[in-house]
Formats: C-alpha cells, sequence, structure tokens
C-alpha cells in the first residue's frame, strides 16, 4: 500500500471545500442485478451539474452490506469512469477497523481520492480504555490506511459527551482524518458543539454538512462542503443553495431549502430501508438513477406511497432529467 502525500491530502480538503458531493446510489434491476451499464452515464450526468465537486460511493448501509467485495470494486471503477479528472470519489468503507485496510488499498487501486468510515462501533469496543488509550489506538489505526480518511460521526442520541473531545484530539494528532462528515448534523445543537470543537484545532479540516432538515442551517454556520443524501435527489438545487449560501445570497439559499421542505418530508421514515426505498424511487422519477429496485428489499413501496412521491416531486417543481 502505498501512502498518499501531504499535498494530495491538501488537495482533496481543498476540492472538498468547493461545493458539493453526492452519495449515489447503485441501480439494480428487478432480479437484484446491478445494472452496471448504466452506472457511469448515472455519473456523468452528475458530473456535468455546476458546482458537483464528487462522488460517494457505498453510501447505503443496506446497500453497502449487500454488494461483495468484487461487485463495490466495479461500482467504484464505473463510477470513476464517468468523473473529469479533477472531481473527487470517495467511498464509504463501513465502521473504520484494521479488518478494511485490504477494501481501502482496492478503494485506492480503483481511483479513490479518501474513504468515508464511523467510529461507533470501534468506540463501543473501546469504551472500557481510558481516552489516553483510545486515541492511541484511534491514531495508529487512521494514520495505518493508504488514503485520507474522513470521519462519520453518528447522530447526537446516544453520543457520550467525551466524544466531541475526542474526535478533536483524533484530528489534531492524525494527520491522515481530513475531514467529518458531520451526521449528527439535523441536531443543529450538537452540529454547532462538533463544528466549533473541529474549527479550534487550527490546521485544515472539511467539515461536510449530510443534513437534510438543517443543511440551509449548517451552511449559513460555515460548513465546508456538502454530502447530503438530498443531493442524489435534487443535485442542481443543492448546488445552487451551497453556492447561494457561498456568495452571500441567504435568503435566496433559504427560499430555495424552504422550496425542497416537501421533498425533506418524505424522507423522514424512521424505517431507514423505507427510506432508502422512497430516495430511490424519486431518484428514479427524475430520471437520475435506471431502477428504483433495491437488492434484498423485504418489501417494495405500495402504489399509493408511489403515487405521493411523484405528486411531490412534481409539486415541488423538480423536473425530470434526461439521459446524457
Amino acid at each position: 500500500m502505498t501512502k498518499l502525500t501531504p499535498s494530495h491530502h491538501r488537495d482533496v480538503i481543498s476540492a472538498l471545500s468547493r461545493g458539493v458531493i453526492v452519495p449515489t446510489l447503485t441501480p439494480f434491476d428487478e432480479n437484484g442485478a446491478i445494472m452496471t451499464h448504466a452506472i457511469t452515464d448515472q455519473t456523468r450526468r452528475l458530473a456535468q451539474i455546476d458546482g458537483i465537486v464528487g462522488i460517494a460511493v457505498n453510501a447505503s448501509v443496506h446497500e453497502r452490506e449487500n454488494l461483495t467485495t468484487t461487485e463495490r470494486t466495479e461500482v467504484i471503477c464505473k463510477i470513476r469512469a464517468g468523473l473529469y479528472s479533477d472531481q473527487l470519489l470517495l467511498c464509504y468503507v463501513g465502521v473504520l477497523a484494521y479488518t478494511v485496510l485490504e477494501e481501502i488499498a482496492s478503494c485506492q487501486t480503483t481511483g479513490a481520492d479518501a474513504v468515508i468510515g464511523s467510529l461507533v462501533e470501534r468506540q463501543k469496543e473501546h469504551e472500557g480504555n481510558s481516552a489516553e488509550e483510545r486515541l492511541e489506538a484511534l491514531v495508529d489505526l487512521t494514520d495505518r490506511l493508504p488514503l485520507p480518511v474522513i470521519v462519520a460521526l453518528h447522530r447526537g442520541a446516544h453520543r457520550r459527551p467525551a466524544i466531541t473531545d475526542e474526535i478533536a484530539i483524533l484530528a489534531r494528532h492524525s494527520g491522515n482524518v481530513i475531514g467529518f462528515d458531520m451526521r449528527a448534523n439535523d441536531d443543529v445543537l450538537q452540529y454547532d458543539q462538533d463544528y466549533y470543537a473541529l474549527k479550534s484545532i487550527g490546521r485544515p479540516l472539511a467539515c461536510l454538512s449530510s443534513s437534510t432538515r438543517a443543511l440551509f442551517h449548517n451552511l449559513n454556520t460555515g460548513a465546508d462542503g456538502v454530502v447530503s443524501l438530498l443531493a442524489q435527489l435534487a443535485p442542481h438545487e443543492v448546488a445552487a443553495l451551497y453556492q447561494g449560501s457561498r456568495n452571500g445570497r441567504f435568503l435566496d439559499a433559504q427560499a430555495l431549502h424552504n422550496r425542497l421542505s416537501p421533498l425533506i418530508g418524505l424522507l423522514s421514515s424512521p424505517d431507514p430501508m423505507t427510506r432508502e426505498l422512497i430516495c430511490r424511487e424519486i431518484a428514479h422519477y427524475r430520471g437520475l438513477l435506471a431502477s428504483p429496485d433495491m437488492r434484498a428489499s423485504p418489501e417494495p413501496l405500495s402504489s399509493q406511497l408511489k403515487r405521493r412521491i411523484h405528486q411531490v416531486v412534481d409539486e415541488t417543481g423538480l423536473k425530470p432529467i434526461s439521459w446524457v
């Protein structure tokens, strides 16, 4: 495994701070087979949108768990082929652990620029250790990875107060950590606490908003970039929201976020499987995903819910996007 240079890390941080990363979904046919022929075309239509700076692949936990290692690699290759050379490819790798070293090395070989991983389960495994022992283990792990790391912060319901301090210390001591996927950030108080703790470190770090409901708040608080699922469903609008916030057009940005509120409301299902099916239906209806089908889905959406989804998309003014 070849470690990348600090200049690569700086370039990735800079790119993350220029716009929107789209977390994509993999298209499956009705039999659960990957529609590989469509992946590069889907990526190209996103890559051509002004303000889209990259793609995050394998972002769905359910999807990732139902893909083999070979399939994940194939999806990464197909997406890389659809991106411009200056656009980023980020790979979700699940829980950061020594067991994913080989997978991350494969991500590097197939063209990934960085990985996104969670520390949730790892933190649970080390709860009996001292803060110093947890920190030493985390720094050792992240520094061994062949690609720079974006740490995904889990949501705030079960967060120990010390977690914010620990992630800030990790960022201060591990040069391979280049940013954070702020997953607690529909809770704006938790988001603000994490954001200011990380920004007080004094070295470049990308804080990425993955929110839907609080995206406008987070951008105006200072989030460097966006990696929100909302960008998969409304990429033009989220890119415009980002640009409006950055250019001081706050009223325009707020109006745009308000316009997307009915779409955001569709994603409020507490069941992650239903939420993913809804995302797939929206993306397919708009022409951003080749199929609404999901591998290993317990049951499809009802025809009544599908009609409601289509009505909300139409009333929100989100038009279908033509194939490239």
